[in-house]
């Protein structure tokens, strides 16, 4: 079993671990060499280009910072020693974009010979060491099920959404809703301390009510 992971920050390292615990051979490659250096002694193969990493790879995780990102590192020229490198290869691309950049990175991927699917995650760090991260998955229905024994690595239930784009929507709208919550709370928490409300105090009441989500809990240290 391989997996091979493009975008190693700190979501990134978490994914090695995981992959790594459950007894993965995992390829990795970051644009900045220095983030992956201490990977070196864990039995990870370090990439120097993200077109090795395919080709070592038969499916590859993309948590990269935004599409452009995507679209600079993946190998969609026309030239003729490029053009079969995502032939046959399954692409999860895992990180936050838009529906529409989602779907033409879909297409591009699909046209090169390769499979593609949205896979965005609802979690942090803790989950992903502990394959705990909510999964929204988008694209073929076929290509969910085919990824299914790697994103269950990271999940305990993947969710299947619908067509490309449709979990990128969903993920889009979870964040829109976190930070909603987050501004939220700390509106009611700053003015609550303003007038002299113990934070404690105010914790216990908000989370005897129907107004607490797990969220706040997670954001009261910040």
């Amino acid at each position: 079993m391989d997996i091979g992971i493009i975008g190693i920050g700190l979501m990134g390292k978490a994914f090695v671990e995981r992959y790594l615990s459950q007894g993965y051979i995992v390829n990795v490659f970051n644009r900045t060499h220095d983030n992956v250096k201490d990977l070196a002694e864990s039995g990870v193969t370090i990439c120097t280009t993200a077109e090795e990493l395919i080709n070592l790879s038969s499916t590859i995780i993309l948590m990269l910072s935004n599409a452009e990102a995507i679209n600079s590192l993946l190998p969609f020229d026309d030239q003729d020693d490029k053009q079969e490198a995502l032939q046959g290869k399954t692409i999860l691309q895992m990180a936050t974009i838009s529906p529409s950049q989602s779907k033409e990175i879909g297409e591009a991927i699909t046209s090169h010979g390769g499979d593609y699917l949205e896979a965005p995650v609802l979690g942090s760090i803790p989950e992903a060491k502990t394959g705990t991260l909510i999964i929204m998955a988008g694209g073929s229905k076929d290509v969910f099920e085919q990824a299914l024994p790697a994103l269950q690595i990271l999940s305990t239930a993947p969710r299947y959404i619908g067509e490309t784009g449709s979990a990128a929507a969903l993920k889009l709208a979870m964040n829109q809703l976190i930070a909603s919550l987050t501004a939220g709370f700390s509106l009611s928490l700053g003015y609550a301390k303003e007038n002299g409300v113990d934070t404690d105090l105010f914790m216990e009441t908000l989370r005897e009510s129907a107004l607490y989500a797990k969220t706040y809990d997670k954001k009261l240290q910040k």
